[in-house]
């Protein structure tokens, strides 16, 4: 049985880490070890609650607002299983996750990630509608959430998260790394990660910002110019299509609004469509 090692940064999120540490607590899969990473929290709570926890094999390391990224790369070089999960201190993973993946690690020597389906709780709820994993899928956009198993060496060998990374994506950019060393992604047809909905994040914070979001690709592209290079045509029609769908989705959007403004014109209907609205 090989070790695993649960990689978990913390921020601040004494309301939500018991439960994150109780799923790790809870799997089936027992050659494990969890680090957490309390990068600079100052909430009193959050301090409280990492004091309590003190299973003997739960590791508590300090950084100083690392950001997620810097946060894993720092438990990460202190890991010492031979996979590697991180999991966010807000989440949640069901008990056979990490049992049912290294399976999949272990039988297939051509897969160096494993993840799964993923349901949504808190602010929102219901499956997470991800694609499915396809290779296609993952040039145009980020298809795999951080809460996968892989290898410590081969996070070893891409260099880890990159710091750079400000916005996020940094998980979209280390999982192209893990593509270009030459390694397959499997996806588990089951609903075994539950990732949590807050208020306000930082995914919220780059899905407002056009800029951010153009920069944040662009960033990622010139990460791997080896990778885009390799599958150079494949990538250009996934993105003719896409640009297609877009323009279709356009058209589409803007005849619905044709015609409700030809519908609002209509008295009775105007009057339905006020009232519907002011409810």
């Amino acid at each position: 049985m090989s070790k695993v090692s649960v990689i978990m940064p913390c921020y601040n999120d004494g309301a939500y880490i018991e439960e994150a540490v109780a799923s790790v607590y809870a799997q089936t899969y027992k050659d494990i070890e969890l680090i957490i990473i309390d990068d600079g929290s100052d909430d009193k709570h959050t301090l409280e609650v990492l004091e309590r926890i003190t299973n003997s094999n739960t590791k508590i390391i300090k950084t100083s607002r690392a950001r997620p990224a810097g946060a894993r790369n720092a438990g990460i070089a202190q890991a010492t299983g031979k996979y590697i999960l991180p999991l966010d201190s807000d989440d949640k993973i069901e008990k056979d996750y990490i049992e049912k993946a290294v399976k999949i690690l272990e039988e297939n020597q051509s897969v160096g990630v494993v993840y799964c389906y993923a349901d949504l709780f808190g602010e929102r709820s219901g499956r997470w509608d991800l694609p499915n994993y396809s290779l296609e899928k993952m040039l145009l956009d980020n298809v795999v959430f951080v809460t996968a198993l892989f290898y410590k060496e081969d996070w070893e060998k891409v260099g880890g998260f990159h710091t750079d990374m400000y916005h996020g994506m940094e998980d979209y950019d280390f999982w192209l790394g893990i593509i270009e060393l030459g390694r397959e992604i499997y996806q588990i047809p089951e609903v075994l990660f539950h990732y949590r909905i807050k208020p306000t994040s930082r995914t919220t914070e780059f899905l407002t910002n056009v800029d951010v979001v153009k920069q944040t690709y662009q960033h990622i592209y010139k990460h791997h110019p080896v990778l885009f290079e390799k599958y150079r045509d494949k990538y250009a029609m996934i993105l003719r299509d896409a640009l297609i769908e877009q323009i279709f989705l356009c058209r589409s959007l803007q005849e619905s609004i044709t015609i409700l403004e030809k519908i609002k014109r209509i008295p009775i209907l105007k009057t339905i469509i006020k009232k519907f609205v002011m409810k």
